[in-house]
């Protein structure tokens, strides 16, 4: 078997496996913007294995440049697919594709103009190479962050497969390709390449099998703090316990809350707990969870005439948020003009409301 055979081999196998992901996150499409994400994404992984397979003659064929632009768009859709799976308060913004697509534009442009004009844009080109390690580095971050607050057991094995698997796989790939001069690569690079996106492909193919729970990609229903615990028979007598802390106890005023220390309070395992919140009370996030407790509490005290003169700052720090920082709070404008005592009380709140949602999209 030649060298050359080889490499053809292990990129169809990845191409392939990358090809049922696509499918796998494309069958919920409509329905969240991670489906979508996902299966660009995995396209994505298709345009860079292909790449190399093409003769230097069709450097300047037309229907070459959606293939690269779509393989230089992995890094970019990698971050997205971290912040949109693990955070379920995002939505996508316009600056966030702009970064993407700045990314995109100077790789197209470095590429390009080595491939067409055979002239090495150094200035654009190390721009591009930071922009994507900068993006896969992101990413990672996210899928790693808040995983000891996800109270989904699958998407918590998730974060390390996404953050792990595709993060530190894509972003040895970027670092790989600094040395190389020329394009296409040296074969001996390529077979290294492909087995390692073969590897790459094969292991979020296994993983998939464990991403077909509905809840995984999708948010279920929430259930009110006020309403009755709906779960199984054997957690409901757990959750009316852990609703008794948090109404009676306000055990979410806490500093440094977890559902490490609140399982060891309740004498519970914590994979226990978890699964008691997310399937009892439709709960994803464990900080979101704590977050209801305590805008509850804001809201009451805003409405209560005899706080009509406490700060929205003392009245924060007393439900458990800890500081106004985490909100966005503006730095320039001190505390006392935003919500100040005396306001009317449907100002306070409409601005406390704009605050928490900011909190909510850092903390989910």
């Amino acid at each position: 078997m030649t060298a050359l055979f080889a490499d053809g081999v292990l990129r169809g196998a990845a191409a392939g496996l990358l090809a049922l992901l696509a499918y796998l996150f494309a069958r919920d499409w409509r329905r969240t913007l991670t489906a979508r994400l996902g299966a660009l994404l995995s396209i994505a992984g298709i345009a860079y294995l292909v790449l190399p397979t093409l003769s230097p003659d069709q450097d300047q064929a037309w229907w070459r440049v959606p293939i690269q632009l779509m393989s230089l768009s992995a890094p970019g859709l990698f971050w997205l697919l971290a912040i949109s799976w693990f955070d379920d308060e995002y939505a996508l913004r316009r600056r966030d594709v702009g970064v993407v697509l700045t990314s995109v534009a100077l790789g197209g442009i470095a590429n390009y103009a080595y491939l067409v004009w055979n002239v090495r844009l150094l200035p654009i080109g190390a721009l591009w190479r930071v922009s994507a390690v900068a993006l896969i580095v992101a990413g990672i971050a996210v899928s790693l962050r808040g995983r000891g607050g996800d109270l989904i057991e699958a998407r918590r094995r998730v974060r390390l497969t996404l953050s792990l698997a595709i993060g530190v796989v894509i972003l040895w790939i970027v670092l790989a390709e600094l040395p190389l001069n020329g394009w296409p690569p040296p074969l001996g690079w390529r077979i290294v390449n492909a087995a390692s996106l073969l590897l790459l492909a094969a292991t979020l193919a296994i993983g998939a099998l464990g991403w077909r729970d509905p809840a995984l990609l999708a948010p279920s229903a929430k259930a009110s703090h006020t309403e009755p615990p709906r779960s199984e028979a054997d957690d409901s007598v757990l959750l009316a316990r852990l609703q008794a802390e948090m109404t009676r106890e306000r055990l979410y005023r806490r500093d440094g809350l977890t559902i490490t220390t609140v399982a060891a309070r309740l004498g519970v395992p914590e994979y226990r707990l978890r699964r008691a919140i997310n399937q009892g009370l439709g709960e994803r996030n464990f900080n979101a969870y704590l977050n209801g407790f305590r805008l509850s509490e804001v809201r009451e005290a805003l409405a209560d005439p005899a706080q009509r003169e406490t700060p929205i700052l003392t009245i924060a720090l007393d439900a458990g948020f800890g500081s106004l920082a985490p909100f966005g709070w503006p730095r320039n404008v001190p505390p006392a003009n935003i919500g100040r005592p005396g306001s009317s009380l449907a100002d306070r709140i409409c601005k406390f409301d704009r605050l928490i949602v900011k909190h909510a999209r850092r903390q989910a």
